[in-house]
């Protein structure tokens, strides 16, 4: 897997309101406007002229410029340059060769090398809730093309890595999480279901049913006030493939529940083997390994230490 290397980046805006992003991204090409600027004065490098000529953009000479400067580098980046932009809550990216051509409205285009992408190298959707608000922040830019002043953050989320500092707080996290699963192993059955309860109400769920009332096959009813969404909680400390698949037919029966959730901190081999074959979204295992990852997310590392102190 090559890694992805670039000594500077550009964000470029496609169109007024993003009126070119589906065609560009499509056709692997980066259109630009400026349609009152030659594209002759442009391949001519005569960035005074270029400058002249954006005055009647505004007289003020800083507004010339900061239009002059976008023209010179879409004409001046070369193929070592990596661009950037955003659409359909993605980051795209590319590299463009340094031809630029001019379409019948004097707009001017480049085309992208091998297309433009919305992964990192590792295939994995580059999206806009996964990246920080400083790289974010370029989408307000005024402009149509601007400097990406966090290279080092843009490469590392292309490329599929971590910066240092980040990679330390990243092995602390699962160092914590596996730090938890003995303690959690060790937690007498009905702390286990009270943990697991509360796991699912720092996610947002509301209990319905009563523990051991009307309904002996389910440990939890829960329901999601946003959508409605009923599922069924079973918890076990130890269980077998058998119990498994017990609970597996008692659930094809049941009605009014969206999803199982079969919470065990020690399950048997074949229990794993035949979970992880089965795959099944709507009868879901939960591991100790899987429990002790949602309770740090949920807050509740402190729970769990008083319960083990």
């Amino acid at each position: 897997m090559e890694l992805v290397k670039a000594e500077r980046a550009l964000f470029i805006k496609l169109g007024e309101g993003g009126r070119w992003e589906s065609s560009c991204l499509a056709d692997g090409t980066m259109r630009f406007g400026y349609i009152e600027i030659p594209h002759e004065v442009c391949m001519a490098r005569d960035w005074p002229e270029v400058r002249r000529l954006a005055m009647a953009f505004s007289r003020n000479k800083g507004v010339a410029t900061f239009h002059a400067t976008q023209v010179r580098q879409f004409y001046e980046a070369d193929e070592a340059v990596l661009w950037i932009t955003f659409h359909s809550d993605r980051l795209w990216w590319c590299f463009s060769g340094r031809d630029v051509a001019r379409l019948a409205g004097n707009e001017k285009e480049r085309r992208a090398i091998g297309g433009w992408k919305d992964c990192d190298v590792s295939g994995e959707p580059l999206l806009k809730g996964k990246l920080s608000g400083r790289l974010l922040a370029v989408q307000g830019y005024q402009g149509t093309i601007c400097t990406v002043s966090d290279l080092d953050y843009l490469l590392h989320k292309i490329n599929g890595t971590v910066e240092p500092h980040v990679a330390v707080a990243q092995t602390a996290y699962e160092n914590l999480q596996a730090s938890l699963v003995p303690i959690i192993k060790k937690l007498h059955p009905k702390d286990l279901e009270i943990l697991t309860d509360l796991v699912f109400r720092q996610s947002g769920w509301q209990r319905v049913g009563v523990s051991g009332g009307t309904e002996k096959d389910i440990d939890l009813d829960l329901i999601s006030p946003v959508t409605g969404e009923r599922v069924a909680v079973q918890v076990k400390s130890k269980a077998t493939a058998a119990v498994w698949r017990a609970y597996r037919e008692k659930y094809a029966d049941m009605r009014g529940f969206s999803r199982f959730y079969f919470v065990t901190h020690s399950p048997d081999k074949e229990l794993r083997k035949e979970a992880a074959a089965a795959d099944d979204p709507d009868f879901v295992l939960w591991d100790v390994e899987r429990l002790a990852a949602q309770a740090v997310r949920g807050g509740l590392t402190g729970w769990l230490l008083d319960k083990a102190a």
